[in-house]
């Protein structure tokens, strides 16, 4: 196979940080059939004998956490703090899978209760659905690497992952460590490259599922490619969240939240708080605490302990926020706070207020930055109308001093779920995480993911109970 070394940088690509190998599209169908080749002996070993794989690569990559931690901010732009959080989380959803590979289960069915099937012996049980393909983020590739390969791989599939381009070393380090753990290095194998070996590996003969996060175009792109074969696929895409704040809400609390909710990964996030969608009678109190919470930040290096933003992803990406947020104010937003320009692929926090409900902002246009959009409005009726106007439906919140009156919102949102006075950017591992409309289909999570990447078989024996011998029975 051709492969050609590329240099990983820093955002500010000022630092050579390592490399990898990027692979040629061509190469991609002979990669995917190792993983076919290796997948049937694979899935025939003992849940137990997959799972202590997992747990003793855990065990290894406990033992590099204090270099993963700044490696994974080095490459990223992820403050460093959240990095170091996110290579811990990486280890335990590891061990997480692998308790929730030991329990996987299927059913007994109710065949006794139904007429014509009461002699019957009908059970599931959970099978592998193949080759799975993982592709990658650039914002959480810790952590999805994680919550897609681990559990496909204790489910008994073979996986190949496309870690991002951006950001792949600390990935490479974690599938590296489940290979020295006893997984085939064909059951684990990754390839690197852009949107076109992306294109190839989902395309790809052998493959049988495809699990994606990214844009909604790259899911749209996946579905396309991959229609005639109607192979399984796996979508977390898109998010443009709503933060509902009505009229009783706690301004402080709302302030506080909706600072963790939005600056999370430099604002490079799915479910950030995108729009916050207040009461005209409260919004230029929130825009005042939203200001001074701008004024806050530190922006800076992500290695710098004192960084609160660091770098976005690259320049380009710094640029095309400076574009949407001139957008916004061209389209009647005004600018409350920070000043709306990119300075390489640094952002600096800031804040739109009195976003009109009619913005691209308020709708479908995703800003994937630290920006604040701040959308006026009257009243219940026009928050959900602006909330539901979006194409998007990953995740929403409502903040209401009166939890009857919130939960009445919260059922008519067109989302994943929601959050009552607190971030909607809430993606503990024990909840199922997906979203509706263009924000994909399925759910993440510790034994969610698992299900997703295997499929329920019924196995049933006709008439097996109509011959028993009951011995004692009246």
């Amino acid at each position: 196979m051709s492969v050609n070394t590329v240099a990983i940088k820093n955002p500010e690509e000022s630092q050579v940080l390592g490399e990898i190998e990027a692979t040629e599209p061509g190469d991609v169908d002979g990669i995917v059939a190792f993983g076919v080749a290796a997948r049937r002996d694979w899935s025939s070993r003992p849940v137990a004998e997959r799972a202590a794989m997992l747990d003793r690569a855990a065990d290894l990559l406990e033992v590099e956490r204090p270099e993963l931690g700044p490696l994974l901010a080095a490459e990223s732009g992820k403050p460093l703090a959240q990095a170091e959080f996110e290579v811990g989380g990486g280890i335990h959803f590891l061990r997480g899978n692998a308790d929730e590979g030991r329990r996987l289960a299927g059913r007994i069915l109710p065949t006794e209760g139904n007429t014509g099937t009461e002699w019957d012996l009908a059970y599931t049980r959970r099978e592998p659905l193949g080759v799975v393909a993982a592709i990658l983020p650039f914002n959480f590739p810790v952590e999805l690497f994680v919550e897609k390969c681990a559990a496909a791989l204790v489910g008994g599939n073979a996986v190949v992952v496309k870690p991002p381009i951006e950001a792949p070393l600390v990935v490479e380090r974690f599938r590296l460590a489940l290979i020295e753990a006893g997984v085939p290095e064909a059951v684990m194998q990754a390839v690197h490259g852009g949107a076109d070996v992306g294109a190839a590996l989902a395309s790809a003969d052998g493959i049988d599922a495809v699990s994606l996060t990214g844009s909604t175009g790259a899911g749209i792109a996946v579905a396309r490619a991959t229609a005639e074969t109607l192979r399984f696929l796996h979508l977390e895409l898109g998010g443009n969240n709503a933060c509902l704040v009505l009229d009783d809400a706690d301004l402080d609390l709302v302030a506080d939240e909706a600072v963790k909710g939005r600056m999370m990964m430099n604002g490079q996030a799915c479910s950030a708080s995108k729009r916050i969608v207040v009461h005209n009678s409260v919004h230029d109190q929130l825009a005042e605490r939203l200001a001074a919470a701008v004024e806050r930040q530190v922006v800076g290096p992500a290695t710098d302990p004192d960084s609160t933003i660091g770098p976005l992803i690259h320049a380009a990406a710094a640029s095309r926020v400076a574009d949407q947020v001139a957008n916004a104010a061209g389209q009647g937003a005004g600018i409350a706070a920070g000043d709306g320009r990119a300075e390489g692929p640094y952002f600096g926090p800031t804040l739109l207020a009195g976003v009109p409900s009619t913005a691209d902002v308020a709708r479908d246009d995703e800003i994937f930055g630290p920006v604040f959009n701040l959308i006026p409005v009257d009243g219940e009726a026009q928050a959900i109308e602006v909330a539901n106007s979006s194409s998007f439906g990953l995740m929403a919140s409502v903040f209401s001093a009166d939890p009857q009156r919130a939960l009445g919102v919260a059922e008519v949102l067109q989302s994943g779920g929601v959050v009552i006075n607190g971030t909607d950017n809430y993606r503990p591992p024990v909840i199922p995480f997906g979203g509706v409309k263009l924000s994909g289909r399925g759910v993440e999570g510790i034994g969610y993911t698992l299900e997703e990447m295997t499929r329920e078989k019924t196995i049933v024996f006709r008439r097996f109970r109509a011959g028993l011998e009951r011995p004692g029975a009246e």
